[in-house]
C-alpha cells in the first residue's frame, strides 16, 4: 500500500473515534442536565471529570488529525 493511501486509512481511523467521542461526551453533558437536581453530587463530580477527559482526548485528537492532513501534502 502506497504511503499516502496509509495516511488516508490512518486519518479516517481518527475520524471514527473522534466522532464517536464527540457523541458519548454529548451525551454524558446531556444527562447532566436532565439529572442535576436528582442525582447525588459524588456522580455528578464523576462525570464532570469523565466530560472533561473525553473533552481533552477529542482536542487531543483533533490536533493529531490536522497533524495527519498536513502530512499530505508533503507525500
Amino acid at each position: 500500500m502506497a504511503k499516502i493511501d496509509e495516511t488516508k486509512e490512518y486519518i479516517g481511523f481518527l475520524k471514527a473515534i473522534f466522532i464517536t467521542m464527540i457523541v458519548v461526551d454529548t451525551s454524558l453533558i446531556a444527562w447532566v442536565f436532565k439529572n442535576f437536581d436528582t442525582e447525588l453530587l459524588f456522580k455528578l463530580y464523576i462525570v464532570n471529570g469523565l466530560i472533561f477527559l473525553i473533552s481533552f482526548a477529542i482536542a487531543f485528537l483533533f490536533i493529531t488529525i490536522l497533524k495527519e492532513i498536513k502530512k499530505l501534502k508533503d507525500l
